[in-house]
Parts: structure tokens; sequence; C-alpha cells
């Protein structure tokens, strides 16, 4: 058995190389066969994906390492019937939280991995008439979008990255999005929300690096957990954030959640969409529909 290993050397702020060093050290110490295949630019994974399936028996083994851009990207290249197996390497590792994956140490993760059996776990499988794939972490429409874009859009950005401070055009953003976002009106399976300001959809419970919007959300099921956020008074908005940190919000009567196996809904207004972190665009009435996909792991 050998271990195919996608790897992203540039997640985490460089810590994707470091995890890789670490792994192939060790698998090259324990005489185990592998062959890395590391992304040098963005949307490489597709092609590295393709190599790979290309070349391993059904005996070999996937591991992808990075962080949830890298796996969301894997996965979507990776066809469902094809077992995988995921060590964390990014800043968020939200899908790692979910599968409740040690953030810390690559070793024991790769002899959990190495001595598994397969488990089936639940992705969110997505499809319009613009947009499809599968989502490994949550597909959101409104505040957590707009603030990715803008950020993306800032002229600052690039000054702010060169600066080691790229983190204050995405705090810039959060806030100019969250004193100026207008709503929009959504109806998700016969139900109507005229004042939406935050919508995501979800298989895990967490949320932007470990903040759990939907604290009952599980992989290993096929339910998928809906979390909308009203729009209302600033003071109210900010007066939610402790809230949430918390896990306690859902209670909050400008919250809403629900919990079924498909959803199917439709905007009054084009709104930026964000898929594990990717913004695109969805545009009014158009149909989306939301189910989930079983996909096999090994952890």
């Amino acid at each position: 058995m050998d271990y195919y290993i996608l790897a992203n050397p540039h997640a985490g702020h460089g810590h994707g190389q470091q995890v890789t060093d670490k792994l192939t050290a060790y698998l090259t110490q324990q005489k185990i066969t592998y062959h890395l295949f590391n992304t040098h630019q963005p949307l490489d994974e597709h092609r590295l994906m393709t190599d790979i399936l290309a070349q391993k028996t059904n005996n070999d083994r996937i591991i992808i390492i990075g962080g949830d851009g890298t796996i969301s990207l894997a996965v979507n290249a990776l066809p469902a019937d094809q077992a995988f197996s995921y060590i964390p390497a990014g800043s968020g590792n939200d899908f790692a939280r979910g599968l409740d994956v040690s953030l810390q140490d690559t070793i024991e993760t790769f002899d959990n991995i190495h001595k598994s059996t397969p488990q089936t776990i639940y992705v969110l499988k997505y499809e319009s008439e613009s947009l499809s794939g599968v989502a490994t972490n949550n597909f959101g429409i409104g505040l957590d979008a707009a603030i990715v874009e803008a950020a993306n859009q800032s002229l600052a950005k690039g000054l702010l990255n060169t600066l080691k401070l790229g983190q204050l055009a995405y705090l810039a953003s959060t806030l100019k999005i969250i004193l100026f976002k207008k709503p929009f009106q959504v109806t998700v399976n016969d139900v109507t929300f005229a004042k939406t300001f935050l919508f995501t959809l979800t298989k895990h419970p967490f949320f932007g690096g470990g903040v759990p919007l939907a604290p009952d959300a599980n992989l290993m099921n096929a339910d998928i957990h809906l979390v909308e956020v009203d729009r209302f008074h600033l003071l109210g908005i900010f007066a939610l954030i402790p809230k949430v940190l918390k896990a306690k919000h859902l209670a909050h009567k400008h919250v809403h959640h629900m919990v079924d196996q498909a959803f199917e809904l439709e905007i009054d207004s084009d709104q930026p969409v964000q898929i594990d972190g990717e913004v695109h665009q969805l545009k009014a009435h158009q149909i989306l529909r939301i189910t989930t996909e079983k996909r096999t792991i090994l952890k």
C-alpha cells in the first residue's frame, strides 16, 4: 500500500510545508512508500488529483494536506467513490474540527489514518443554473460572502498584505459590511425570510475558524443545518456576537435554525455567496438546491 499525498505547502501561511515535511520524514523513517504532489499555484488541486487517480491502485490511499480551501478543491476533484484522508494545515481548519481530527499532532493523525477503517461522511451538494459542486464546510449567502468579497476587492489589501497586516483588511471590511449591508429576502422550503442578513447552510458545527454556528451539526449523518440571522438594530447585532461564540445564539428571536436533508431556495436580489471561503455570485430568482453526497474517509 502506497500513500499519495496532495499537499498545499502555502496553507496556513506556510504551515502546510511544515506539516508535509514532518509527515514525509516520518514515512521515510518508517519505510512507508509515498508519492508527493505539491500545489504550486491556485486551483492546482484538480490537476494534481487527476494525476494521482491515474497512478494509484485500489490498494493505495490518498492523503490531503492543507486548509479548508485545499480540502474543498481536492474533494471537488475527487470522484465520490474514492476514499481519502485529511491532515489539517490551514489557519481555520473547520473541516478538521468537524471531523474531530487533531490540529496539532501530525504523526498521531497519520497513525490513526494508517490503522483506520473507512467511514461514511456527508458533504453538501449544491446545484443551480450557474453553480454546482460540493462544499466540505459551508455555503453562505449575505454577510460572510460580502465580507470576503469586499476584503478581496479592497485597494488597501495588497499594501496591508505586504506589511503582514492583511487581517486588517478583513476587519475593516467586516465593520463596513455590518454597518451598510442591506437585507435581502430568501424563500427556502416554502418559508420566507424577509430581512435576511446572514444565511448559512452547513454539515458540521464550525464557521470562521472554530465559531460554533450550528452546534449540533454532524458530518456523520445526512442532516443539513440552516442558520439565518435577520437584519436588526446594530446594538443588537453586536450583542449577538458573544452569544454566537458561546453557542447560545439559536434561541435568539432574530436567529432561525432549520434542519432538513434537502433545501430548495430562491433569493429576491443578486447576492455574493461564499462556498468554503471562495466567493461566487447567485442571481436573483435562480433556484438553488442543496442536498448531501456520501463520501468515504479514513481518519
